[in-house]
């Protein structure tokens, strides 16, 4: 209990299209870090239960959501007593960004970041909940602080939907926290250097820039599975599901010999080359904008798409800049060779959520 208030936690990340829970167990109470997998369970939603993270049919999410905790009579899952929970908000709703201060950290108070929030959130300050927190040294005139906002409407309809199945929300947080926690080796200094995790899902995606050991900030960006789906299946004028087939079969170089290679070689190449230019724009954004930044070396790649073949060699090579699927298990200590890491890394949200709720949540 002094450890963690909260014995067997869990993570649970409610996307669109999905629902996501892992829960992490310790193997050795002297040593937080040291933890293996006790669930993981996902189910997937249909299109309009939940559309730009707004959930659209409460109660058919909420029946999805019983099935998964065992709640249900129709499920095949154990039932999950436990009801402490670290859930996700939808990433397209919130705002996280490093911002600079010109008070000393020494003095620096609430009314200060608050004041200095409102030039920077997409929304009134009124109307969201805000947390912020320093970063890096103290010892400096400035003040360097993350901030994270949402919007009320939007974080108190989850609360409402977790307290009716009788889950008690330990926090709620931004996405690109829980995927720079299962992304980013817990104990490496990235003093000198930079990451850019680039999360590639079913419905959106988006890229964090990671330096000096911090989040910087985070953008949503115009390119999908659903969207690649919908684009195949229009041009080539077949279903989606047959879009969809034809996707994971081919990757990003088409396989077969027939009158549809070049048409899908163009759909393909065009979307790709669009993210492309959208990720040199947004890396070209962070080198003006950020002070005292480092050149970012790497692209770690996370989500469902980050397994599609060859994407990673595509970007690697558009970019110059080494871009490869991570490993989101990385951060479980000795245990961590034991699990499937294409499967982490679509779940590599709900795996940094889990390791929010397993490792004394109300510290980290």
């Amino acid at each position: 209990m002094i450890r963690n208030p909260f014995p067997d936690a869990f993570g649970l990340e409610i996307s669109d299209l999905s629902i996501k829970l892992v829960q992490l167990q310790p193997t050795n109470i002297f040593n937080r870090r040291s933890l293996k997998v006790k669930e993981i369970r996902t189910a997937k939603l249909p299109a309009g239960f939940i559309v730009n993270g707004e959930i659209q049919q409460p109660e058919l999410v909420r029946q999805k959501l019983l099935y998964l905790l065992g709640k249900d009579q129709k499920s095949k899952y154990k039932k999950i007593k436990i009801p402490w929970v670290v859930a996700s908000l939808p990433e397209v709703k919130t705002f996280l960004k490093l911002i600079e201060v010109e008070i000393n950290p020494d003095e620096i108070n609430e009314s200060d970041v608050m004041y200095q929030a409102k030039k920077h959130l997409p929304f009134e300050l009124e109307d969201a909940y805000l947390k912020w927190q320093l970063v890096g040294p103290k010892d400096q005139k400035n003040s360097k602080v993350l901030i994270g906002a949402v919007p009320k409407i939007t974080a108190d309809s989850y609360t409402y939907l977790l307290d009716s199945i009788g889950l008690m929300p330990i926090d709620l947080e931004i996405e690109a926290i829980s995927l720079a926690r299962a992304m980013i080796t817990s104990d490496k200094n990235y003093i000198d250097e930079a990451r850019a995790l680039l999360d590639l899902g079913a419905t959106r995606s988006g890229l964090i820039i990671y330096d000096n050991n911090t989040i910087q900030f985070s953008t949503s960006l115009n390119y999908s599975g659903e969207i690649i789906d919908t684009a195949i299946a229009q041009e080539l004028k077949i279903t989606h599901q047959a879009a969809e087939e034809l996707k994971i079969k081919n990757g990003v170089r088409y396989q077969g010999k027939d009158k549809q290679n070049i048409k899908y070689i163009k759909i393909i190449s065009r979307l790709n080359n669009q993210l492309v230019a959208d990720l040199k724009t947004t890396m070209e954004f962070y080198s003006e904008h950020f002070s005292g930044h480092n050149t970012i070396n790497h692209i770690t790649m996370s989500g469902g798409m980050a397994n599609w073949s060859g994407l990673d060699n595509f970007l690697s090579a558009k970019l110059k800049i080494s871009s490869h699927p991570g490993d989101a298990w990385k951060n479980l200590g000795n245990e961590k060779e034991k699990y499937d890491r294409a499967q982490g890394v679509s779940l590599a949200a709900a795996i940094g959520l889990a390791l929010r709720a397993s490792q004394r949540p109300f510290v980290i």
